[in-house]
């Protein structure tokens, strides 16, 4: 049977959902179908789920075994896509996500519509989103209705909604030299971009029905990735859709055993949970473990104490700097019940760098990671430079927002501004 239309399912990472996907295309009334399940170098949760599926002979399974600190140098499912659709026999090109099924009828009402408007190109649906917790369990619906004949569909249409022509694909393929842009640029709203380009030679036309369902979970990348800002600062706990947690230290990523967490003082509630291609940016550090201390590879930004002794050090550019006084402590807002308790001999053999005083002067050297503000705009310190930071950044990275340092215009001034800490739809 030669199918009719060809199905592409861009995976990575949702065992939970990828097989709502699967089973969608399986329960299709129109049978002429064909199904690229393209998955991203998935963990085995996910790639023995999709693997069960592969003794139908119309799916088909690829394994990109993309290496993880590559992942974030294209969109990967545009990379996906562009893959499979050579690969197709389908006189339509159909599109879904490992969050997302269709209806039924879906295949079978896009295929009538075309086949009766030799003249259209490409169709969409009207869409129900349901919003979930990690446990799936519903926390709102809505539906995303038809919006009539789009001359510019770009942010308007979900690519799970849409049908078009193979013929269409080669139109675009032929124009730009690939069919879907993977500039990482893109990663937030990789349809919307290959949308623009379909849209050089057509309208995308309506089709008044929902048709598919799309699960908005807390992993979604849309959701982990909304108000991150470009460069993740120093001192955050960060954590992919896997079990590890890391924290960025000098701009790389260092593994925290779960024994540690205590034992210095980490917060679990702090950490922040970005998608993989942001997390895997940062090359990997020294992990954080016992050897720590024989190595003195103590994680920056920690405040450190001998055990007899009354003098405490702020951790930074792996050197140990005093605070000088109470004063001290008080106004970059030091919290005693975070002070980690270190042998004598670990202590000893971290390099002293310059004392940390209460007065900001022009020749003061800033702690890092402190938050200021000055009026109603927040700064956060790195390397004796502010950047200045949204609020709606700060509760993304977990910064309570009541928890600063106050500063005049004037010892602003003492110090050099850095860039913004924008958030920015992909890094």
């Amino acid at each position: 049977m030669n199918p009719k239309v060809s199905v592409i399912l861009t995976s990575y990472n949702k065992p939970q959902t990828v097989w709502k996907a699967i089973e969608s295309v399986l329960k299709q009334t129109l049978q002429e179908w064909e199904l690229f399940i393209m998955d991203d170098a998935s963990n085995e949760d996910t790639t023995t789920i999709i693997k069960k599926y592969s003794i139908d002979n119309r799916v088909h399974y690829y394994n990109s075994h993309i290496d993880d600190q590559d992942r974030y140098k294209k969109t990967r499912y545009a990379v996906l896509i562009n893959q499979a659709i050579p690969l197709t026999t389908g006189k339509y090109l159909s599109y879904l996500t490992d969050d997302t099924e269709y209806l039924p009828t879906r295949l079978k009402e896009m295929v009538n519509y075309l086949d009766r408007n030799s003249n259209i190109g490409i169709v969409y649906s009207g869409q129900m989103i349901r919003y979930v917790d990690s446990e799936l369990k519903l926390i709102s619906e809505k539906i995303r209705k038809p919006d009539g004949i789009l001359k510019r569909a770009a942010n308007r249409v979900d690519h799970c909604s849409v049908m078009h022509t193979r013929n269409i694909a080669d139109q675009v393929f032929q124009k730009y030299r690939s069919y879907w842009d993977d500039n990482p640029k893109y990663w937030h709203n990789g349809d919307a971009a290959f949308w623009s380009r379909l849209n050089m030679f057509q309208s995308f036309y309506p089709i008044n029905k929902v048709l598919d369902i799309s699960y908005k979970t807390p992993y979604s990348f849309q959701k982990l990735n909304a108000y991150l800002p470009r460069k993740i600062p120093d001192g955050i706990l960060v954590k992919g859709i896997s079990s590890e947690t890391y924290l960025i230290d000098q701009q790389k990523r260092r593994q925290i055993k779960d024994e540690m967490f205590g034992r210095l003082k980490y917060d679990r509630k702090k950490i922040v949970t970005l998608p993989d291609p942001v997390l895997f940016k940062y090359s990997c550090g020294d992990p954080i473990n016992d050897k720590i201390f024989e190595n003195q590879t103590i994680p920056n930004q920690l405040l450190v104490k001998e055990e007899n002794s009354s003098d405490i050090f702020f951790i930074q550019d792996n050197k140990k700097r005093l605070l000088l006084n109470q004063r001290t402590i008080k106004k970059f807002q030091f919290k005693l019940k975070d002070i980690v308790q270190l042998n004598k001999n670990v202590i000893e053999q971290i390099p002293n760098g310059p004392p940390i005083d209460h007065n900001l002067s022009p020749h003061a050297r800033l702690p890092d990671g402190v938050l200021f503000k000055e009026g109603s705009t927040y700064f956060l310190s790195d390397n004796n430079t502010l950047h200045s930071i949204s609020s709606v950044v700060l509760k993304k990275l977990q910064f309570p927002l009541n928890e600063f340092v106050q500063l005049t215009r004037g010892e602003r001034l003492f110090f050099k501004q850095g860039e913004p800490l924008n958030f920015v739809l992909f890094q």
